[in-house]
């Protein structure tokens, strides 16, 4: 009995020396993770640009839209679309019958009261002469004869201009082209009736000899400046060639509705290769006008909450908020809180906690 008292008592210590024995050593910590090291980019001030490709309308330098300033009837159509016409060359003429019979009644009451006048002007003439006689002629009929001879003026000077006024009514009737260019739209026919509502179109001119590249220049970049202040442009009806042309002016006003800046650049269309209502793909290389920062893409970290690089202060990480801007080729505009010579990591991640200290590669 005392023997397998023994052997129990062996086989317990042996067991609580294999099981026992490890619960009193404390386990071993995982190592930390090493941080790799870092590779630092110094921030110099440098020159900003960026390349803008938009898309720009091609519209004419000037373009008129002719109406009938008075009611007739198209007697004559003396130009057509694709018509190259001068300034006051005849496009058509129109006929109104009761504007002619309205300017012979208009002249014929001008050459009565014209008439009337010059009677009156004699009479107070002779009476004014032998007024000179004392006593001849009574100042009373002097003066009635002087009253009528100004109010047949008077009269005949509104005849005369109520007939200037219906001859240009009937000058009205002959349209004319306002400057030289081109015929890009003709909506009347021989016989066709118009008014002047102004809801009939009856000719379009353009001048097609130098156009305006029309560029819808987003707000963004509103206040940049362009390099040779001239842009390249392309156009798919001539593929493989490229023309080029000097920005001319600005709108200096921001649309409401597309958030843009109309800039217009001139181009000299003389061999007519270009033609209004094309559109153009635009190149712009844009500069800011002064000096900024500029990282490699990898260095601004990018989070729901935030967008940072992360600087180096005495050897330790902190997240500098910023903005960015402008993109190059391999690099992304930056502002913030930063000042040339700090030190901001290539390389960013959200790993890299503010107040970590940070290896830098060697």
């Amino acid at each position: 009995m005392k023997a397998y008292h023994y052997i129990s008592l062996l086989s317990l210590s042996t067991l609580l020396a294999a099981c026992g024995g490890s619960a009193d050593k404390p386990a071993d910590k995982p190592a930390a993770p090493q941080q790799p090291a870092v590779e630092l980019v110094s921030l110099q001030p440098q020159k900003i640009s960026t390349k803008l490709s938009l898309t720009a309308e091609i519209i004419p330098f000037d373009r008129a839209n002719i109406y009938a300033r008075t009611a007739g009837y198209v007697k004559e159509i003396r130009a057509d679309i694709g018509t190259k016409v001068s300034k006051g060359q005849v496009l058509c003429i129109l006929e109104a019958p009761e504007l002619s019979a309205g300017e012979a009644e208009s002249r014929s009451r001008s050459q009565g009261a014209l008439s009337k006048y010059q009677s009156s002007k004699s009479i107070y003439l002779r009476l004014l002469k032998a007024a000179r006689t004392p006593g001849a002629i009574a100042d009373n009929e002097l003066e009635v004869a002087r009253n009528q001879m100004r109010t047949d003026s008077s009269f005949y000077e509104a005849s005369r201009a109520a007939t200037q006024a219906n001859r240009a009514l009937e000058d009205y009737l002959v349209i004319r082209s306002p400057f030289d260019g081109v015929v890009t739209e003709r909506n009347v026919f021989k016989g066709d009736y118009v008014d002047n509502s102004g809801k009939i179109l009856l000719y379009r001119i353009e001048d097609n000899s130098a156009l305006r590249i029309q560029v819808p220049v987003p707000e963004a970049y509103n206040a940049t400046q362009i390099e040779g202040s001239k842009a390249s442009f392309t156009v798919s009806a001539l593929p493989g060639k490229t023309f080029t042309a000097p920005l001319t002016r600005k709108s200096n006003a921001i649309s409401t509705d597309t958030r843009s800046e109309t800039w217009e650049f001139d181009f000299p269309n003389k061999d007519g290769l270009l033609k209004p209502g094309m559109f153009a793909q635009v190149m712009l290389i844009v500069n800011r006008p002064y000096d900024g920062f500029a990282v490699p893409f990898k260095a601004v970290v990018t989070t729901q909450e935030r967008k940072f690089v992360v600087k180096l202060v005495d050897g330790h990480a902190k997240w500098v908020d910023v903005k960015t801007g402008f993109t190059a080729k391999d690099k992304v505009e930056i502002a913030g809180d930063l000042a040339p010579g700090d030190l901001v990591v290539k390389q960013a991640n959200e790993e890299m906690k503010e107040g970590t200290i940070l290896k830098i590669k060697k």
